[in-house]
């Protein structure tokens, strides 16, 4: 009763009164395959009611202790996005890559093969992304993943830079860039196929770093306000 009482709880977004109902459960209950249920949906709840450090506690333990055919890959999948959201991006890979591998195939599994692939970018292990990328390609043609996916894999990125503009006719780019190089901004024109047409994209800086990019990011909108994160 406690423990349908807590995830009735979390389904309403009481998350406070989910965890407690949830924390007394755990109290009461040892060695029972629905600890595992418990320590998940606590966590999910902690994670939502801002308890960071409490949501990972909870959510490790119950990725290591569960003997549930249903909580195989669901802890792993949700520490994935925490590490991800924190900018853990090692850990953040890790967690993604035990769900992958325990989860069947199919969605959510493409979302976590797209995360996957940019924690490997943001570790600047561009050639490693490119794997998650095929396989969402491969397994999941017509999925909301697949065309940002197959975008990537056409690019062959292998830094970052920030896109200040996509134009489809040079000349137009060209103005952009020459604008913003005489602000001090270091601007050049890439050619890239977008949704079959050919278009130019005007590019500030080559970043190897995914966090200079994004301060890169910060400073550039200061010219040109719709600017955003390549690739």
């Amino acid at each position: 009763m406690r423990l349908a009482a807590g995830e009735q709880a979390y389904r309403q977004k009481q998350y406070e009164l989910a965890s407690q109902h949830l924390s007394k459960f755990l109290d009461e209950v040892r060695n029972r395959p629905e600890v595992a249920r418990a320590l998940y949906v606590r966590g999910m709840a902690r994670a939502l009611a801002g308890q960071r450090a409490w949501a990972y506690a909870d959510l490790e333990r119950a990725a290591r202790e569960t003997a549930d055919p249903q909580l195989l890959w669901q802890p792993h999948a949700v520490l994935g996005i925490l590490y991800f959201e924190d900018d853990n991006w090692e850990a953040a890979g890790r967690a993604f890559n035990q769900a992958v591998e325990r989860m069947p195939k199919a969605p959510p599994q493409d979302a976590l093969l797209f995360r996957l692939g940019l924690c490997c970018e943001r570790l600047g292990k561009w050639s490693a992304a490119q794997t998650p990328y095929r396989q969402i390609v491969t397994r999941f043609p017509r999925g909301v993943y697949a065309e940002a996916a197959e975008r990537r894999l056409q690019l062959g990125a292998d830094y970052f830079a920030v896109q200040c503009g996509v134009f489809t006719r040079m000349e137009n780019a060209n103005e952009l860039a020459a604008r913003l190089r005489e602000q001090g901004l270091r601007t050049y024109v890439r050619p890239e196929p977008r949704k079959g047409a050919a278009c130019y994209v005007v590019l500030e800086g080559r970043y190897s770093s995914y966090r200079e990019a994004n301060a890169a990011l910060a400073r550039v909108r200061g010219y040109e306000p719709q600017a955003v994160l390549w690739p």
